[in-house]
């Protein structure tokens, strides 16, 4: 389990995924895998965002998210680090 802090890396990012059932990855999932490939739709990003919202406690609609920030989880930690700080 993924503790509470302002930040998250990529790899955490990925086991947070699985934690929270937002996205089934691989164990070996790589940072820069592609989400959208990986099952990330506009139903699964609903749940991300009441996930982002619960985890780091800020507010965020779908629409602050571009298709940038969601390609990978190297993209989306930093766009969370961002949003979290």
């Amino acid at each position: 389990m993924v503790s509470k802090k302002n930040s998250i890396t990529p790899t955490e990012l990925i086991d947070w995924l699985n934690d929270e059932g937002i996205l089934e990855l691989d164990w070996d999932f790589p940072e820069d895998g592609d989400l959208a490939a990986a099952g990330l739709d506009s139903q699964v990003l609903s749940q991300l965002v009441m996930a982002v919202e619960d985890r780091f406690e800020i507010e965020l609609v779908a629409e602050d998210l571009s298709t940038a920030d969601l390609a990978t989880p190297t993209s989306l930690a930093a766009f969370l680090a961002a949003r979290a700080s």
